[in-house]
């Protein structure tokens, strides 16, 4: 964490910048967050969903919640990216784009992170990073061969 001492080898301190808290309030603090009342009902919130076991606002599976209510507090700087589109285009087997009433658009193909439901639900088995890629070259090549065939 940048707070604590030492040096810290072979990481970029912007990669690293996590900061330990012991109240909500504190935590806003140090990662600069201007509103801190609306922090905290994001938190409280977040908390409700934890209880009723359904997060009903971003559809995170149950074992991935867990409540942020016991100190110390730890929080980090994140970059927004984007690695997996689990709720993409509809597929067949095939990897055809369906219309509405589930028919292939003819010439139409989605492959790897177009496709959607590809792990069988809105969710993306955050404990295994990376488990897009193998999909993508497959469904890609699948789609090339089943094309050079026609």
């Amino acid at each position: 964490m940048p707070e604590e001492p030492g040096e810290k080898k072979g990481v970029l301190v912007d990669q690293i910048a996590t900061f330990k808290a012991n109240s909500l309030e504190e935590l806003a603090e140090k990662l600069q967050i201007t509103d801190v009342e609306t922090f905290k009902e994001t938190v409280q919130r977040y908390n409700e969903l934890v209880e009723a076991g359904k997060d009903v606002d971003f559809g995170v599976a149950p074992e991935h919640l867990s409540a942020i209510d016991t100190p110390p507090y730890y929080g980090t700087h994140r970059h927004v990216r984007f690695t997996q589109g689990c709720s993409g285009i509809v597929v067949n087997e095939y990897n055809q784009v369906l219309d509405v009433h589930d028919q292939p658009i003819e010439g139409v193909y989605a492959i790897g992170n177009l496709a959607g439901n590809f792990y069988g639900s809105i969710d993306y088995p955050l404990s295994i990073g990376g488990l897009n890629l193998g999909h993508n070259y497959t469904q890609g090549y699948v789609v090339g061969k089943m094309l050079a065939e026609q």
